[in-house]
């Protein structure tokens, strides 16, 4: 695999929101209200049954690939791209919660391709939470389909078909999903902003410049939902993609200490809220496990990390898409490492 020194990575269709929020509710759903009230919130989210899901499959007759206008041409053959195997870690003092964002538009219905893959990982033997963003042009094999971006995905089979993706080629076993869209995120924001988000001399100048009268310096500024969002979804300035995913494990970093700070009453109303904008195929009880667990051992933010990895992956132009072709074998190590401090490849 051809080693990539992280040139500035092309551009695609405008990039949709996402920072997944979903994670950091899950500290407050049984404060001062028990078991009963609880599940009354908990009932309050979309639910996907997985075994359903299956039913609901894009025919591979009918699979596609979303081309770039740009592309200039393949720069290489799909045939000539040799996959290696990977091996599924698992340890169960490891969870791991995927957090999918979808840039589901006005008027669009059921799913959409995941604009943003986040897979929060919660190691009970060391007490911290990890995150690691999937970055959506990468390509590789899914199972079922033809080769394509990882985001495809979710489109062709949702959860259940991402997590596999995840699982075959990262070796990463993926124990709950949640989702949300657009308006979610916004739901979300709205009741835990104003965040504290520190920008570089480049965001404070882009976002100062956005025609909607901001006024922003380099350093730490206080962000309302909207700023929240827009700083999100930046990636015409620095690194384009790369910095995108960044900022979002920032936002998220920063929410998740921000409800740490809240009393009991905020975060019940915050909690019911929010949770018709959520769908997950987790159950209450899964849920509640997880509440129990940071609850009791506030476990702390621990390291943000990307995938593919720096110097393991390439930059490709495959059936018209621009896309990031990684070295699974490399990539599947180094997450690994992340969240379990070891690796079985």
């Amino acid at each position: 695999m051809k080693k990539n020194t992280e040139k500035q990575p092309h551009k695609g269709k405008k990039t949709g929101l996402i920072i997944i929020l979903a994670v950091v509710l899950l500290i407050g759903f049984v404060v001062g209200g028990g078991l009963f009230l609880a599940n009354h919130l908990l009932s309050k989210m979309n639910r996907v049954d997985l075994d359903k899901e299956l039913d609901t499959y894009v025919p591979r007759d009918q699979e596609y690939f979303e081309r770039d206008d740009i592309a200039q041409g393949d720069t290489i053959d799909p045939g000539d791209i040799a996959w290696t195997g990977i091996r599924a870690m698992t340890d169960p003092d490891v969870k791991n919660i995927l957090l999918i964002g979808q840039d589901r538009r006005p008027g669009e219905t059921g799913r959409t391709r995941s604009d943003s893959m986040i897979v929060c990982s919660i190691n009970k033997r060391t007490g911290v939470i990890t995150l690691v963003s999937l970055m959506r042009d990468m390509y590789v094999p899914i199972p079922g389909y033809t080769d394509n971006r990882i985001n495809a995905a979710y489109v062709f089979g949702g959860m259940s078909l991402l997590d596999e993706v995840i699982k075959q080629d990262f070796g990463i076993v993926i124990d709950g999903n949640v989702e949300v869209d657009f308006n979610g995120f916004i739901t979300t924001m709205s009741r835990l902003a104003p965040l504290d988000i520190e920008l570089k001399a480049y965001e404070a100048s882009y976002m100062s410049q956005s025609g909607n009268g901001w006024s922003f310096h380099e350093g730490v500024n206080t962000l309302n939902a909207d700023q929240l969002l827009y700083y999100a979804r930046i990636r015409h300035v620095g690194n384009a993609d790369y910095e995108r995913t960044e900022r979002q494990r920032r936002v998220l970093n920063a929410a998740f200490n921000k409800l740490k700070t809240l009393g009991a009453t905020e975060i019940y109303d915050m909690a019911y809220a929010i949770m018709p904008s959520l769908t997950t195929d987790m159950t209450n009880g899964d849920i509640l496990s997880y509440v129990s667990y940071l609850i009791s051992s506030r476990p702390a933010m621990g390291g943000n990390y990307r995938l593919p990895v720096t110097g393991y992956f390439s930059d490709q132009v495959i059936r018209g898409m621009m896309v990031l072709v990684p070295d699974l074998k490399q990539n599947a190590k180094m997450i690994q490492t992340y969240l379990y401090g070891t690796t079985v490849n």
